[in-house]
C-alpha cells in the first residue's frame, strides 16, 4: 500500500540556470556551457503527500542511439519502477530493451521490446542514472560495440540541464547516497534511490517490495579471472567505469526500517533485464503499452524533446493522495524544475537586444524606476518569506537531527548488513567449502565404486568366460564322445550287419549244402532205390530160372 510522506522542509537549496540569451535562441546545440547559480526557492508543501500523481504516465518505444548518448542534469528523480512482462525472445540474437525510466521533456516511460542489435556484436548497454550534486545525471540505454568502454561523466565536466516541457510538475529530489542507482520498486515513496553496480538493469527491483525509506541496496557478484568478485561499489571515483558483463545475479536487499511492509527483505535476482522482469512483483504497478509503435528518438540535449503522446492510466496502482506543489503557477514550476526558457520568452525578456551582445552572460537589468517599485512590491513578500524561514529553522534544524539520526541508523544498518553479508559470505564459503570437499568424497568414493564395479565385472567377464571356454571345450569333448560313440555305433551296425551278412550268407550255404547233401541223398536213394529196383528186377529175372532149375528131375512138377 502506498503511502504519504512529509516533505523534509519547506524551504528547498536548489540550482536553477541562468540561460544566456545565444541558448534561448536556439544557439546551445553549438556547445556553450550553461552557468549553473544557487538559489532560494521557496516550495510550500503544507499538505503531505506526492508531489506529482503517477496514477497516469506516458508510455512510448524510443529508437536506441548506436552511440554513447551526451548526459543530462535532472533536478528530481525517477519515479518508481512499473511491472511489464516481456513475451518469449523471438531469437537467440535478441535483446530486451527499455522498461525504464528515460527521459523526455519529462520522466516517461519506455517501454520494453525485443530488438536485434543494428550492427554484428552490438551489444545493449543500460540506462545510466547517478545521484551527484542533489540533482541526476541521466544517459538513456544504447548500442555499443562489444569492446567498447563506457565513460562516465567527468565530475569537472559541466553537464546541461534538461529540457522540461510546459505544465509538467516536479517530483522530489534524489533522496540517497550519492554515486550509481536504478529507481526503486513499484509502489515506493517518490524521490528514493537504489545504490546499484554499473550496468544494472533498472528491472531486477521489480520483484522487490516497496520502500519508504533509504536503505535497499544492490550488489553483484561476477567470476573475474576464475576468482568470485563481489560488486558493491556504486561510486564514480573515476571516468572510466568497467562494464562487467559476466554477472548472473545481483542480490537486492534491505533492512526492516525501509520496505513498506517492515520486514527485512534479501532475494537473488537475475541480472538479464527480461529475466528480472518476469518475475512476480510485490505491487502490481502495470506500465501501460504504447498507443502507437512508431518510435520516438532519444533525447538529445539543447534540443526540444519529441511530442509525447497522452498518457495512460496505471493499472493495480493503489490511489495516490495529491500534493499542494501540483497547484503551482507556471513561472513557479519553470523555477522549481529548472525549465530552460522557451525563445519566445527570451525575446520578451530581451526584445531590443543587439546580436553581437548574445553571449552567456546573464540579461542586462531593467531601468532602475521598475527596479525600485519591484523591489518595493517584494519586500513584504521578502519579510514574509523570511519569518517563514524563522519559523522553519527550528523545524529544519529538527528534520537535519532526524536526518542525521537516520543517516546513522541507515549507517549502522548497513553496516549489520555489510556484517551480516560478510558472515553470510563466510558461511556460503565455509559451506561451499564443505559441499566441495564432500562432492570429493563422493566423487572419490563414485570413482572408487566405478573401480570396483569394473574390477567386478572385469572378475565376472572373465569368469563368464572361462565358463563358456569349459562349456565349448566340455561340448567339444560331448560332441566328440557322440561323434565316437556314433562312429562305434555304425561300426558295430556295419559289422552286425557284416556278421548277419556272413550268417546268411553261411545258413544259405549250408541250406545249400543241405539241399546238396538231400539232392544227392535223393539221387543216392534214387540210385539205390534203382539199384534195388534192378536187383528186384534182376532176381525177379533169375527166380524163374532157378526154379526151373530147381525142380526135379523126375518129371514131378
Amino acid at each position: 500500500m502506498i503511502q504519504s510522506f512529509r516533505p523534509r522542509s519547506t524551504t528547498l537549496r536548489r540550482p536553477v540556470i541562468a540561460l544566456s540569451i545565444a541558448a534561448a535562441f536556439g544557439l546551445a546545440a553549438t556547445g556553450a556551457a550553461q552557468a549553473q547559480v544557487s538559489v532560494d526557492v521557496d516550495v510550500a508543501a503544507p499538505v503531505p503527500g506526492w508531489l506529482y500523481d503517477l496514477g497516469a504516465v506516458v508510455s512510448l518505444f524510443v529508437d536506441p542511439p548506436i552511440v554513447e548518448p551526451e548526459p543530462v542534469a535532472v533536478a528530481w528523480a525517477p519515479p518508481p519502477m512499473l511491472v511489464e512482462v516481456p513475451p518469449p525472445q523471438p531469437d537467440p540474437y535478441a535483446f530486451w530493451t527499455g522498461g525504464y525510466w528515460t527521459w523526455q521533456g519529462d520522466w516517461v516511460w519506455c517501454a520494453g521490446r525485443w530488438m536485434d542489435p543494428p550492427r554484428r556484436e552490438y551489444v545493449w548497454v543500460q540506462p545510466y542514472y547517478e545521484h551527484r550534486d542533489e540533482r541526476v545525471i541521466f544517459i538513456p540505454g544504447y548500442w555499443s560495440a562489444a569492446d567498447a568502454e563506457f565513460i562516465a561523466p567527468p565530475m569537472e565536466r559541466p553537464i546541461p540541464w534538461a529540457y522540461v516541457n510546459a505544465g509538467v510538475v516536479i517530483g522530489p529530489p534524489p533522496e540517497g547516497p550519492a554515486g550509481i542507482f536504478v529507481p526503486p520498486p513499484p509502489g515506493s515513496r517518490p524521490g528514493l534511490i537504489i545504490p546499484a553496480p554499473f550496468g544494472t538493469p533498472p528491472a531486477v527491483v521489480i520483484s522487490a517490495p516497496a520502500v519508504l525509506a533509504v536503505g535497499m541496496t544492490i550488489t553483484g557478484a561476477a567470476m573475474i579471472d576464475a576468482r568470485h568478485t563481489t560488486i558493491n561499489d556504486n561510486r564514480v571515483t573515476n571516468y572510466s567505469v568497467t562494464n562487467v558483463r559476466n554477472i548472473t545475479n545481483v542480490t537486492v536487499q534491505a533492512p526492516a526500517g525501509a520496505t513498506a511492509n517492515g520486514r527485512a527483505f534479501q532475494a537473488q535476482v537475475p541480472h538479464q533485464a527480461h529475466l528480472a522482469a518476469a518475475l512476480r512483483p510485490q505491487v502490481e504497478a502495470r506500465a501501460p503499452v504504447p498507443a502507437s509503435r512508431t518510435a520516438v528518438a532519444a533525447y538529445v540535449p539543447g534540443h526540444p524533446p519529441a511530442a509525447l503522446p497522452a498518457p495512460q492510466k496505471v493499472q493495480g496502482l493503489p490511489a495516490v493522495p495529491s500534493h499542494g506543489a501540483a497547484n503551482v503557477s507556471q513561472a513557479q514550476r519553470a523555477q522549481m524544475s529548472h525549465a530552460p526558457m522557451t525563445p519566445a520568452e527570451a525575446r520578451q525578456a530581451r526584445p531590443n537586444a543587439p546580436a553581437e551582445a548574445r553571449t552567456a552572460q546573464p540579461a542586462q537589468p531593467a531601468p532602475e524606476q521598475p527596479r525600485e517599485q519591484a523591489a518595493r512590491q517584494e519586500q513584504p513578500q521578502r519579510a514574509q518569506q523570511q519569518a517563514e524561514q524563522q519559523r522553519a529553522q527550528p523545524q529544519q534544524a529538527q528534520q537535519q537531527a532526524q536526518q542525521r539520526a537516520q543517516q546513522e541508523e541507515a549507517q549502522r544498518a548497513q553496516q549489520q548488513v555489510e556484517q551480516q553479508r560478510a558472515q553470510q559470505q563466510q558461511a556460503q564459503q565455509q559451506t561451499q567449502q564443505r559441499a566441495q570437499q564432500e562432492q570429493a568424497q563422493r566423487a572419490q568414493q563414485q570413482a572408487e565404486q566405478q573401480r570396483a564395479q569394473q574390477q567386478q565385472a572385469q572378475q565376472r567377464a572373465q569368469q563368464e568366460q572361462a565358463q563358456r571356454a569349459q562349456q565349448q571345450a566340455e561340448q567339444q569333448r560331448a560332441q566328440q564322445q557322440q561323434a565316437q560313440q556314433q562312429a562305434q555305433q555304425r561300426a558295430q551296425q556295419e559289422q552286425a550287419q557284416r556278421a548277419q551278412q556272413q550268417a546268411e550268407q553261411q545258413r544259405a550255404q549250408q541250406a545249400q549244402a543241405q539241399a546238396q547233401q538231400r539232392a544227392q541223398q535223393q539221387a543216392e536213394q534214387q540210385r539205390a532205390q534203382q539199384d534195388q529196383a534192378q536187383q528186384r528186377e534182376k532176381q525177379a529175372q533169375a527166380r524163374p530160372r532157378t526154379e526151373e532149375a530147381s525142380r526135379p528131375s523126375n518129371g514131378r512138377e
